[in-house]
């Protein structure tokens, strides 16, 4: 298992090989780090039922890919195909197939709504659908209301 969050003071990245137990993961970068519950859980298939820094239950499930190569990815096929005009349907056609290599290729992750952790290596639940925008948007709308009564007026 590989467990993927973030530092929330200086976004460096932390990286965990097991469930946390409550309290601090040390951040290396500034030294302060992120608070985690530590009741996450695995369900009786080891797939994970809760997220083990924040504890939600709320889960979604992606392709273990960086979104930020692929989109690079369709630059490079895009620019190739207005370069070399008389070769289009065959650059597209070719983008094409290594986009399903790599969607077949590639294994999933669980991501959590509320946090964002990222978890690599477990079994999926089959409950833990693709992401929904809406879901997303009530955890994401809390967590700014949230950080708004936390400010100093």
């Amino acid at each position: 298992m590989e467990i993927n969050t973030f530092c929330p003071e200086c976004e460096n990245g932390l990286f965990l090989h097991e469930m946390p137990n409550a309290g601090l993961i040390p951040c290396t970068r500034c030294s302060k780090g992120r608070e985690a519950l530590g009741n996450g859980g695995l369900d009786a298939q080891g797939a994970l039922a809760r997220c083990g820094i924040c504890g939600c239950t709320e889960l979604y499930r992606q392709k273990d890919f960086n979104t930020k190569l692929g989109m690079w990815i369709v630059v490079l096929i895009v620019a190739l195909a207005l370069i070399f005009n008389q070769y289009l349907f065959q650059i597209l056609v070719g983008g094409a197939v290594v986009d399903g290599i790599l969607y077949f290729a590639l294994g999933d992750i669980v991501i959590c709504y509320q946090c964002r952790a990222i978890y690599r290596g477990l079994p999926i639940a089959a409950k833990v659908k693709g992401f929904d925008l809406k879901i997303h948007d009530q955890y994401e709308f809390k967590n700014k209301k949230t950080e708004k009564t936390k400010e100093p007026s």
